[in-house]
C-alpha cells in the first residue's frame, strides 16, 4: 500500500492554461491541492528539457564548469563531470541539455550531451560508437544492479538505434517492459529532433512544451481542459500561488511553517503555536514542508527546524517527509540531521523559484491583466487599467504578448503607481 503521505501527493490533474504571453502548468493532487506550477512566459521561454549545439567560450577546470553560448546568444553554465573533461575546450561546439532555469544572476544551467527524460528512464542522443550505450542510476541499491543490467541490455538494446544510449532510474526499476519504454522515448525523440550539423551551434530538441515535459515526468494522468471551468482553475491556480509567496503557511492544526529563502539556502521552521497535538502537528508537517518545497521550486540546500521531539516520534516524521518527498521529480537528497539539530536537504536546481516568477514585475502582473482581457465577451474592445510600469513593459519587451490578444486593447494608465494595485477591466 502506498504511504499516505505519498498519496497525497501524488499529482492526480493537471491544467495547462494557454494565455496571451504565458503558458502556466499547474499539477494539483488529492483535493485540488496546486502541488506545482510551471511558467513559459514569451517574454523568457522556459528551455528547461530543451536539447542544443553551444559553442563552449571558457572552461574552469577548478570548478568543474564551463560557459557557453545558445544558437541566439543567450548565455550557457554547463557542469562537467570527469568524462567531460576532454570534450570541453574553448571554442568547442558540444551538445548540451536545459537542466535549470537562471536565478540570482546566474544563467540557464545545462549538462554536457543530448537527453530526453522521464521518471523512469534517460534516453542519450548523440553518442559516439564506442560509448556505453545502457547504464544504471547511482541511486540504484546495489544488490539489484548486476540482475537489472543484464535484463535492461537484453531488452533495451534492440530498440535503441545507433548513436542512442539509456539510463535506467530508480524510479524504473520495477517496469514490466524495458522495451516497451525505450521504444516510446525514441519515437519522441524521433518526432521532435531537429538536425544541426555538429559543426553548428542551434536546437536539437525543443523539449515538446510544458505539458509534454510533465507527462513524461508523471506518467498520463488528466488534463482538465473543461471551457466551462477555464476560469474557476485560473481563479484558482492564481490564489494558490499567491498565497504560497507569502513566508508563513498555516497547517489545519493551528501549527504553521515559515519558509524564508536568502542568497545561499532555504529555510523551513515548523511551528507548533501553541498546539498540543505533536503527532498531527507532525503528520501534516511532513506533507506540507514537501508539497512547499515542490511548490516554490526550493532547490539547493533546504535546512528544516522542528520542535524538539522524542527519538521514536523523530523517526517517524523523518519517514513520512521521505515519503512524500519522493513525489518530487527532483529527487531530492535527505542529508539527515546537522550538528544543530537541523534536518538537512539538498535538491537539484530546476524551474525558477515561485517568488522569482512572481517578482518579475510588472510583467506577471501585466499577463494576469490579459488574462482578464480573454474573459471579455469575444472580439469587443476592452479597456483594461495597469500601472505606469505594466504599460511600459507591455509597449515594450511584452509587446508580443499584447499581440496575441484576439481584439482591441485600450491601456488606462492610473495617475499613480502602486504594487497593491491589480490590473482591472474598465467599464
Amino acid at each position: 500500500m502506498m504511504p499516505q503521505a505519498m498519496h497525497n501527493l501524488a499529482v492526480t490533474n493537471l491544467f495547462h492554461e494557454i494565455a496571451p504571453g504565458q503558458t502556466r502548468l499547474a499539477f494539483f493532487g488529492k483535493d485540488n491541492r496546486l502541488l506545482d506550477v510551471w511558467f513559459d512566459p514569451l517574454h523568457c521561454p522556459n528551455l528547461i528539457g530543451s536539447a542544443h549545439n553551444i559553442r563552449i567560450d571558457r572552461v574552469f577546470a577548478s570548478q568543474n564548469r564551463a560557459t557557453g553560448r545558445l544558437g541566439n546568444g543567450a548565455m550557457v553554465s554547463v557542469r562537467l563531470r570527469k568524462a567531460d573533461a576532454s570534450l570541453a575546450s574553448a571554442g568547442a561546439i558540444l551538445p548540451v541539455t536545459i537542466t535549470a532555469a537562471p536565478r540570482h544572476g546566474k544563467p540557464w544551467q545545462a549538462m554536457i550531451g543530448a537527453r530526453l527524460a522521464t521518471d523512469c528512464m534517460i534516453l542519450l542522443a548523440g553518442l559516439p560508437e564506442d560509448a556505453a550505450a545502457i547504464g544504471l542510476s547511482s541511486r540504484i541499491p546495489s544488490e539489484q544492479r548486476a540482475a537489472l543490467k543484464a535484463r535492461l541490455a537484453a531488452e533495451a538494446m534492440p530498440e535503441l538505434p545507433v548513436g542512442f544510449g539509456v539510463i535506467l532510474r530508480r524510479n524504473g526499476v520495477n517496469l514490466p517492459n524495458f522495451a516497451t519504454e525505450v521504444s516510446r522515448l525514441v519515437g519522441m525523440w524521433q518526432n521532435g529532433a531537429s538536425e544541426v550539423p555538429k559543426n553548428q551551434t542551434g536546437l536539437i530538441f525543443d523539449g515538446g512544451g510544458l505539458l509534454a515535459r510533465a507527462k513524461r515526468l508523471v506518467g498520463d494522468v488528466a488534463v482538465l481542459d473543461d471551457p466551462a471551468c477555464e476560469d474557476e482553475l485560473s481563479c484558482l491556480l492564481d490564489d494558490a500561488i499567491a498565497a504560497a509567496v507569502l513566508p508563513k503557511t498555516p497547517l489545519a492544526c493551528g501549527g504553521h511553517l515559515w519558509c524564508e529563502q536568502s542568497h545561499a539556502l532555504w529555510s523551513i521552521d515548523l511551528d507548533g503555536n501553541g498546539v498540543s497535538d505533536f503527532d498531527r502537528l507532525f503528520d501534516e508537517a511532513a506533507n506540507e514542508i514537501a508539497r512547499q518545497i515542490r511548490l516554490r521550486a526550493m532547490s539547493g540546500p533546504v535546512l528544516i527546524d522542528v520542535p524538539r521531539m522524542a527519538i521514536p516520534k523523530a523517526k517517524k516524521f523523518r519517514k513520512a517527509l521521505q515519503d512524500a518527498l519522493a513525489n518530487d521529480p527532483r529527487q531530492p537528497d535527505f542529508l539527515g540531521m546537522t550538528r544543530g539539530g537541523l534536518l538537512e536537504l539538498q535538491i537539484a536546481h530546476g524551474e525558477m523559484a515561485l517568488d522569482a516568477v512572481m517578482q518579475d514585475q510588472p510583467a506577471q502582473d501585466a499577463l494576469a491583466g490579459l488574462r482578464l482581457v480573454t474573459k471579455q465577451p469575444a472580439f469587443q474592445s476592452v479597456k483594461l487599467a495597469v500601472s505606469q510600469a505594466m504599460a511600459t513593459w507591455l509597449e515594450g519587451p511584452g509587446r508580443s504578448a499584447l499581440d496575441q490578444l484576439d481584439r482591441p486593447l485600450q491601456l488606462v494608465v492610473w495617475s499613480e503607481d502602486t504594487h497593491n494595485q491589480t490590473a482591472h477591466i474598465l467599464g
